[in-house]
């Protein structure tokens, strides 16, 4: 059953298809936030809080192929849990994900050329995510700061660092 708040976010013509992407997704963002919490009500707050930011940016969502759809409530659960996670037990470190638990699809990964991948699976998790909202979904830092909670300036930060992070990764191969 959808959160009433949520729902009044939703403007009507466009209640049914986010009641489906909510039933079709929902159980892999609970999985998302499982994974990081171990704590099923916990898990079941992130859900809510991930398809609360899926209403408010609905007009966005909505317009994304299916995958990338999958691909940003996992993403939105994820951080939830993480930051959840960090307000509980400070400096925790963060754990390694598998995506391939998420998206078994292998169309939802956009990146063709080998030394991009392995570039790519070699930075971390937040790293990885925030790239593929600015650079693959190509959200602004407002949306991208409404997404995962954080401040646009955090947003910013996070794009800048994780680009740089990857630069450094690439010309270290190239060495």
């Amino acid at each position: 059953m959808l959160p009433m708040i949520t729902m009044a976010l939703v403007e009507e013509p466009d209640m049914q298809a986010f009641e489906k992407l909510y039933r079709t997704y929902r159980q892999k963002a609970y999985y998302a936030a499982f994974d990081v919490l171990n704590n099923e009500a916990l898990a079941e707050e992130c859900v809510s809080e991930a398809f609360l930011a899926v209403a408010k940016n609905f007009q966005i969502v909505n317009k994304l192929e299916p995958n990338k759809q999958l691909r940003y409530i996992v993403i939105c659960s994820r951080n939830y849990a993480v930051n959840m996670l960090k307000k509980e037990k400070p400096n925790t470190v963060s754990k390694q994900y598998d995506d391939e638990e998420y998206f078994a699809d292998d169309s939802c990964f956009e990146y063709d050329m080998l030394y991009w991948k392995e570039s790519l699976n070699k930075l971390n998790k937040t790293d990885k995510d925030i790239l593929y909202l600015r650079c693959i979904l190509q959200l602004d830092y407002k949306t991208i700061s409404k997404t995962l909670n954080i401040s646009c300036e955090a947003a910013r930060a996070r794009v800048f660092a994780a680009r740089n992070n990857l630069k450094k990764i690439m010309e270290k191969e190239d060495l």
